[in-house]
């Protein structure tokens, strides 16, 4: 396992605590978004990527007789936010993310703030990839209207994974989940609470992008975690607007099933 930058970047005062952080780090999978490579054309066609690449943006794997999803409540087209080859993950610890597949996720476009339901986002899971792409859609201009409102989505980015591990020491005190530092460490408590607080803000944007792990605390992220049931599934922070951020999260019973019908 490679060296978390909490434990590369510990200063040497907290060398004591080394030890105890080791042994409560938490894997997760990192999310590493490439260089965007091209815009949809006008008419919503020529996605440059394969149809069963890890991407964000463009047009998804989609077996022909699969229903797009759409808005519940609307019947809008929902947006293709990101879909993941499961292929390219790295296997972690305590998270038990399908091995092969298609993994992918939309959301409607007028989701207010904090909105936990599934009437307004779905997940989909194609265990099986189909690699004749006769027996695929190809032809996605019936999004041409939908994809009018979709400003930036039409950004397409590959993307790559990482499997890294933290402590996340202030998302588990958001969550009353605290780390308990051992008594005969306590005497150092104090002053790394301060010194991993400064440390932790300045780490969230090279945290956010993941699956896995625990929320990174941002200004409004204390409504999402109020609600969310689950654990952590996915947290992405979109590339073309950066005040877009998306939490998924997903009971431990419905992952290990491999079960993504019913997720906050």
């Amino acid at each position: 396992m490679n060296t978390p930058p909490l434990l590369r970047d510990l200063p040497s005062q907290f060398e004591p605590l080394s030890p105890f952080l080791e042994s409560n780090l938490q894997p997760y999978i990192k999310i590493h978004v490439e260089e965007e490579v091209k815009w949809l054309e006008s008419d919503w066609n020529g996605d440059p990527l394969e149809f069963c690449q890890s991407k964000v943006g463009g047009h998804p794997y989609l077996p022909k007789g699969t229903r797009y999803p759409s808005d519940r409540q609307t019947n809008e087209m929902m947006m293709f936010l990101m879909q993941v080859n499961c292929a390219d993950l790295p296997i972690i610890d305590r998270f038990p993310l399908p091995r092969q597949g298609i993994l992918q996720f939309y959301s409607g476009l007028n989701v207010s703030m904090c909105t936990l339901s599934p009437e307004r986002h779905r997940i989909l899971y194609f265990p099986e990839i189909i690699q004749d792409t006769n027996e695929l859609v190809t032809d996605f201009s019936f999004l041409a209207d939908s994809a009018s409102d979709w400003e930036g989505y039409e950004c397409i980015y590959p993307l790559t994974f990482s499997a890294q591990h933290d402590v996340f020491w202030s998302s588990r005190e958001q969550l009353d989940e605290p780390l308990e530092i051992p008594d005969e460490l306590a005497q150092l408590g104090e002053e790394f609470d301060e010194w991993i607080a400064d440390y932790e803000f300045d780490q969230v944007r090279q945290r956010e992008n993941k699956l896995g792990g625990y929320v990174e605390l941002h200004s409004e992220v204390g409504e999402v975690l109020e609600g969310a049931k689950g654990r952590l599934l996915l947290e992405f922070n979109h590339e073309f607007n950066s005040d877009d951020h998306f939490y998924f999260f997903i009971e431990d019973i419905d992952l290990a099933n491999l079960d993504f019908r019913i997720v906050d």
